[in-house]
């Protein structure tokens, strides 16, 4: 199975993130697409719940972005899986 253009997108974006605002940019992106699968969607949407109180915020507990990261981290799995 080839991969589809918006997912080929989607993990080329992700190699590029350097913030936590961007991570959480392309989370929602993926939860909006019609392209995402069920899976993904769920993915983002974990990365978003996690993000969405601390997002606009200049400062925010470590261990609140570690769980972002790591969600972050399964979500690019399931990106590479569905791919």
């Amino acid at each position: 199975m080839q991969m589809s253009p918006v997912r080929h997108d989607w993990l080329l974006i992700a190699t590029e993130i350097n913030s936590f605002r961007q991570m959480y940019r392309l989370a929602e992106e993926i939860i909006q697409s019609d392209m995402a699968t069920p899976v993904e969607r769920r993915a983002a949407l974990r990365v978003v719940n996690i993000l969405k109180n601390v997002i606009d915020q200049p400062i925010a507990a470590a261990s609140t972005l570690a769980k972002a990261r790591k969600k972050f981290g399964r979500l690019l799995q399931s990106l590479e899986t569905a791919a």
